[in-house]
């Protein structure tokens, strides 16, 4: 029995067997390529190298899927035991990073409320000050261009700015990450066929396409050859069927 935290990993591997095999390779590989269909004889003998290859793929299976069974189980169970191994520190690091960035984000927050809230005031201070200066010119028989460029000296004068009342430590900062989530379908695809940007920009989406196309095969295997969905073709391919 494993010691927590070891890894260990048990691999049979016939090599006797694979050499047998592998000395069949020059021989199947070449009558593979050299075969050419063009009759009812020819179309036989096809046939029976396909059940020969078949066969020679069936081996190979059988001696290398517990080599790769035990390969993937090794590899399953030294991610786990890697993940096990870190997680009395990971996982209370993580609770304690959030909640280092979201008092950051919050101290953030309330400076831009308080600031916003000193520049709504300061609009306001600085309307009264425009209008008794604009006044106290208009008695003293001012021009509106003097007027107006007194009142706009006046209107631009800035809030003082407010400081922050925590400091981020060293090395430390909040970077924001953006993402979008589809709400409505309807209304999304609607606004697709109205933009260019995002038409091309789905059109050439290598992903977007095989998505799409994912959901569409299934639609096309249930319905074959009724399949008739707008803007898409139904596509036929042959397969060939061996069994024994």
């Amino acid at each position: 029995m494993a010691k927590p935290g070891v890894v260990e990993v048990d691999v049979r591997y016939d090599r006797g067997s694979q050499t047998e095999l592998a000395v069949q390779i020059p021989q199947l590989s070449q009558q593979l390529t050299g075969i050419k269909i063009t009759d009812q004889r020819t179309l036989d003998r096809a046939n029976e190298l396909i059940f020969a290859c078949k066969q020679w793929l069936d081996s190979v299976d059988r001696i290398m899927d517990p080599v790769r069974d035990a390969t993937h189980k090794a590899w399953k169970a030294a991610i786990k035991a890697q993940d096990e191994f870190k997680e009395p520190v990971s996982k209370p690091l993580a609770v304690l990073k959030a909640a280092a960035t979201a008092f950051i984000v919050a101290a953030e927050e309330e400076k831009r409320r308080k600031q916003e809230a000193a520049d709504a005031e300061q609009r306001r201070l600085n309307e009264i000050e425009a209008k008794r200066v604009a006044e106290e010119l208009k008695a003293l028989g001012a021009s509106k261009a003097e007027i107006k460029e007194a009142k706009q000296e006046i209107k631009a004068q800035a809030a003082p700015i407010v400081e922050a009342e925590v400091e981020k430590s060293t090395g430390q900062g909040v970077t924001w990450l953006y993402s979008a989530e589809l709400v409505d379908l309807k209304v999304f695809l609607s606004h697709l066929t109205q933009d260019d940007y995002l038409r091309i920009l789905f059109g050439y989406s290598a992903a977007f396409k095989k998505a799409i196309e994912s959901e569409l095969r299934g639609e096309a295997t249930k319905r074959k050859d009724k399949y008739d969905i707008p803007g898409t073709k139904l596509v036929k391919t042959p397969s060939g069927r061996w069994r024994g």
